[in-house]
């Protein structure tokens, strides 16, 4: 007998929930709640909205009008048709205005589509207002949504309601406009500004022609119906089901061996620029260039790792409103099940992978780079997992190593990278992050936007470079056994050279703090509201403090008791250079010299010698 009252409804977010103990019925489909802006929509006239975006009462409404190819449970369609009427009474948008009709038509109702409502403000200019994740209160980032004219004109668009108070605009980047199929980078006079305390706007100018359909979106946009008709005639197999009835595909290139390579993306659904990378990376596995990372080791990907986020058209959760890439560390069978699967699946290899990645967009550095594990400085895992960044900096120059971090930051516990590399020791557990938008070529000094193509060749050139990490991992494991062996013919460690280019470059450069470089980065209004902190002496490089300690080492090595120094030699004084930071104290018992003419040319003389006037 089906139960005649609905699931507990829950206001906001399940996430707080679920750490006091509840947990979801996954037999239900998964209820939709978003955060209301209704108070917004209310304060508008009726012949100002033009637009309201849909809102679904639960997963399955959504999926069975989104996806050809759904399927729910069968206890999910029973307890759909029992409750169907009382799911009806609650929907969201009912007494919600309708918009009137307008020449310019706005629409949102497709896959990852997200605009909730839009207004007229002036006779060419509209506010639009985008639909933050579901059963979440933030995340205001993705929008995507098509525009029909009626007539050729020039209108201004304002997206009002972003989370963020800095992004790529601020440094160049512009919204991506989607004609006929080919997206490119377009709009004038963009301007991102702070609305206030809660929220950014972007606002910018777009040439409408007339009856043609233009969508404009934050990303190229790739849906999960994308993905599947591209890995179609790849071959793959269902790794897991999310919440909401979802297939989550997994494709296994090559014979399980001793080295398995795990590859993932999307888990956060609004960084669309990561199935690109993936789609280039896996075009370059079906390669006859990606013949040799086949036969000597099995490459897993796992192409979409979050299908409900992108479907709904979420930015960084998925619709029971988590972050699921801060689950890693002790992830539910039920609630996240596809984080649950990637843990159980690399507990039951042999051996712990060999190279793990997840490919993520960043809004707001350029370029692509690598964060990394984090190991102590005198591990030689400190340079050996810096390895493929190193190369990927040598073949293409949109890659910057120094944009890169090796440590976790008390907010990233809970990465992939940080729980992987923690608890199964994968020495190369990295975050491949890539740009939003921008990439920037020092040789030419330009910045230059990203497009389709851009991220595709940066996915071939990961899959290249970690082949050549492979080659030189077999060839150090032959130069491993020959050492043991004692053979005459020895063989050259082909980690050598890497490892001491990369020491050095450590060395020579002066690392700084992320949040001093995305402060440095930022824009000039910004700099001037805050207050500007000036160093009273130059933050000394790690070459120089090293070079210090070993000088202190010396100089008290080679100072000889004072009883014996009674002659001044120069050879036998140390040469080091004190630090600016510390001033000299001249000791109690140098104030006897100063009567004394020799012994006070001899003590200036020794203080020269130390730096000194």
């Amino acid at each position: 007998m089906l139960p005649e009252s609905l699931p507990i409804l829950k206001e906001l977010s399940l996430e707080m929930d679920m750490l006091n103990g509840w947990m979801p019925n996954i037999q239900y489909p998964i209820r939709l709640k978003f955060e209301m802006n209704d108070d917004m929509l209310w304060s508008v006239q009726r012949d100002q909205l033009v637009y309201v975006g849909p809102r679904y009462v639960d997963s399955m409404e959504m999926c069975q009008k989104y996806l050809n190819n759904y399927q729910p449970t069968k206890n999910q369609t029973d307890m759909m048709e029992a409750i169907q009427k009382k799911q009806r009474q609650l929907r969201l948008f009912i007494n919600r205005p309708q918009a009137q009709k307008h020449f310019i038509q706005f629409d949102s109702d497709f896959e990852s589509g997200n605009l909730d409502f839009a207004f007229q403000v002036r006779p060419n200019e509209y506010n639009c207002y985008m639909r933050c994740d579901s059963n979440s209160r933030s995340s205001h980032s993705w929008y995507h949504f098509s525009l029909v004219s009626e007539r050729t004109q020039i209108i201004k668009l304002n997206i009002c309601n972003f989370s963020k108070h800095r992004s790529l605009y601020q440094r160049g980047m512009r919204p991506y406009i989607g004609i006929n199929g080919i997206w490119k980078q377009g709009g004038d006079n963009i301007i991102f500004d702070q609305k206030n305390q809660r929220q950014s706007r972007l606002s910018f100018d777009l040439t409408l022609v007339k009856g043609q359909k233009i969508y404009v979106a934050y990303g190229v946009p790739y849906t999960y119906s994308q993905m599947m008709q591209f890995i179609q005639p790849l071959g793959y197999s269902i790794f897991t089901r999310t919440p909401a009835g979802i297939d989550i595909p997994i494709l296994q290139f090559g014979e399980a061996k001793k080295r398995t390579i795990i590859v993932t993306a999307r888990v956060h659904p609004g960084e669309s620029n990561s199935s690109h990378l993936m789609e280039g990376f896996l075009k370059y596995l079906i390669s006859p260039d990606g013949e040799y990372l086949l036969q000597n080791s099995q490459v897993i990907a796992i192409p979409m790792l979050n299908p409900d986020g992108v479907i709904a058209g979420n930015f960084r959760t998925c619709l029971q409103g988590m972050d699921l890439n801060r689950q890693f560390s002790n992830p539910d069978q039920n609630t996240t099940p596809q984080i649950y699967q990637i843990k159980r699946m690399i507990e039951k290899l042999k051996n712990p992978p060999f190279v793990y990645i997840d490919m993520h967009g960043h809004s707001l550095k350029k370029n692509l780079f690598i964060y990394g594990p984090e190991y102590p400085i005198f591990s030689l895992n400190y340079l050996k997992c810096r390895v493929l960044a190193k190369l990927m900096s040598e073949a293409t120059e949109i890659f910057r190593y120094w944009s890169g971090i090796w440590r976790v930051q008390p907010n990233k516990r809970n990465t992939a990278r940080a729980i992987l590399n923690q608890e199964f020791k994968i020495v190369n557990c990295f975050t491949v992050e890539c740009s939003n938008g921008l990439y920037y070529l020092g040789s030419q000094q330009i910045t230059k936007e990203f497009g389709i193509l851009d991220f595709q060749q940066l996915g071939q050139e990961l899959g290249k470079q970690i082949q050549n990490l492979l080659e030189k991992e077999i060839k150090y494991i032959e130069y491993q056994k020959d050492r043991l062996k004692n053979r005459k013919k020895k063989r050259i460690n082909p980690y050598t050279s890497l490892l001491q280019q990369i020491q050095k470059d450590e060395e020579e450069h002066q690392i700084q703090d992320e949040d001093e470089l995305l402060q440095s980065e930022s824009s000039e209004e910004e700099v001037k509201k805050k207050k500007i902190f000036v160093r009273k002496f130059p933050q000394p490089r790690q070459s120089q403090l090293r070079q210090e300690i070993e000088c202190r080492k010396s100089f008290v090595s080679d100072r000889k008791p004072r009883s014996q120094d009674k002659s001044l030699d120069k050879s036998q004084i140390s040469q080091r250079p004190f630090s600016p930071y510390t001033p000299f104290k001249r000791s109690v018992s140098s104030s006897r010299y100063v009567n004394c003419p020799t012994k006070q040319q001899q003590l200036k003389q020794r203080l020269s010698n130390y730096g000194f006037n």
